[in-house]
């Protein structure tokens, strides 16, 4: 199961297109090594992997557990504010092939992590912040 924490802000780029992108929909560096940056701060050790055809992907680990930390934007369209958009913080614990096969250690919205990302989004002014179910 992945968790997906969403929030609201014009922080990160949602408009410029970079040259190194695989699509048009590859945004979220920025926000990626801000997250990673953040958590860091906050003792979840971070680093940003590489960008994926939807965004970014990173990676956390914490209390033991492995993560993948994957970013997401959508721009609402509005033109006073184009780099304002909706953003999805995916979180999926590491699991063992054997773990995935008996349906065990899955990821769940009580993951520790899962509070960790939503104070660092809280704490930051982020609007918004909620896990979609």
């Amino acid at each position: 199961m992945i968790v997906d924490v969403t929030c609201r802000t014009d922080r990160f780029n949602l408009t410029a297109v970079g040259p190194d992108f695989i699509n048009d929909g590859c945004y979220g560096e920025d926000f990626s090594r801000w997250l990673v940056s953040a958590l860091s701060e906050a003792g979840v050790p971070a680093d940003v992997i590489c960008m994926e055809d939807f965004g970014w992907a990173s990676q956390a680990e914490y209390q033991g557990a492995s993560y993948l930390v994957c970013i997401a934007g959508n721009a609402e369209g509005d033109p006073r504010r184009p780099d304002y958009g909706e953003w999805h913080v995916m979180l999926e614990r590491q699991r063992t092939f054997m773990q995935k096969l008996l349906g065990k250690n899955k990821t769940s919205a009580t993951d520790p992590i899962v509070d960790k990302v939503l104070q660092v989004l809280r704490g930051a002014g982020f609007e918004d912040v909620t896990i979609e179910p």
